[in-house]
């Protein structure tokens, strides 16, 4: 369901035809009855009104999404669809707006992925693996922690961004070093453009920090929310270290991700380490100083 919205909002049709479409869709979600005619009409409105890529089969099968959706309880329900609520009206607000400092980046991440953080956390606690008190303290924890792993999108994918308009790198700091979103890809200022990417990579890993308090403070007989939380905490990791001193960030065509051999070590990690809070911590740790150690110039140390 979040994944249809995300594709409304990276639509290149109108702002009032997004609108348009999203109100369909919470409608259909919100709404007391089933109603196939109007499932069908939100199906072909998905279809025929706005433009998609690789979603197509989604779009198609919004039907099987919606009857999965509606096997949830009530309060289950209520927590997805105002989720979708609040993240497409967070969204369509930086469709008008580019990123001015890091205070806004968090906000944006936060409509992104920080809200999904929030809706597992709710998720967990009606599916009986937390309690209301853990629910309620790991609240902020678990928005900050999504808040992270959107923030290594935001990353890697900004030759891809800055060109299809869209901008959140923040602009005080491109400014700070004499860039533009105009002159921050171009390959004569590749020195200033790394500055900025250190900035942007020190600037993230706190809140991974916060991705394992989340993670270290479930109870460990969950082991299926833990393994669900650890996997993309760590690849998100793996992919900061990628992005650290590495030019092909800002080149269009040479997208920086992790290999299947590092997709592969941090899944068989996760299951071997998932129930220990100390192995899980100790993980964490010699990860961060690989990355943190491309951060740095000797005298910086």
């Amino acid at each position: 369901i979040l994944r249809i919205v995300d594709t409304i909002e990276d639509s290149k049709v109108g702002l009032e035809t997004k609108q348009r479409v999203f109100n369909d869709l919470i409608r259909v979600l919100k709404s007391e009855t089933v109603s196939s005619q109007k499932e069908a009409a939100l199906r072909e409105t998905l279809l025929n009104d706005i433009d998609y890529t690789y979603e197509r089969i989604l779009l198609e099968n919004v039907g099987s999404v919606l009857e999965v959706f509606r096997s949830f309880r009530h309060d289950e329900q209520r927590a997805i669809s105002g989720c979708a609520d609040e993240m497409f009206r967070g969204m369509m607000k930086f469709q008008t707006e580019s990123v001015k400092d890091f205070i806004q980046q968090e906000e944006y991440c936060y409509y992104v992925a920080g809200l999904v953080g929030k809706m597992d956390n709710n998720l967990f606690y009606f599916g009986g693996h937390i309690n209301s008190r853990l629910r309620d303290e790991l609240a902020d924890c678990s928005k900050r922690y999504g808040i992270g792993l959107q923030k290594v999108n935001v990353l890697r994918d900004v030759a891809y961004d800055i060109p299809m308009g869209r901008y959140f790198w923040p602009l005080d700091i491109l400014k700070k070093h004499g860039l533009t979103y105009e002159t921050l890809c171009l390959a004569e200022n590749r020195k200033q453009a790394m500055d900025v990417l250190k900035e942007m990579v020190k600037n993230a890993l706190p809140y991974l920090e916060d991705g394992v308090e989340y993670i270290t403070r479930l109870p460990r007989t969950a082991v299926r929310v833990r393994l669900f939380c650890i996997i993309p905490l760590f690849m998100a990791i793996k992919s900061y270290g990628k992005c650290v001193g590495n030019e092909n960030v800002f080149v269009k065509g040479k997208k920086v991700k992790i290999g299947k051999d590092d997709v592969q070590s941090v899944i068989r990690l996760s299951f071997m380490l998932v129930s220990s809070n100390w192995a899980i911590r100790r993980w964490y740790r010699s990860c961060v100083e690989s990355v943190r150690g491309g951060l740095f110039d000797v005298n910086e140390k």
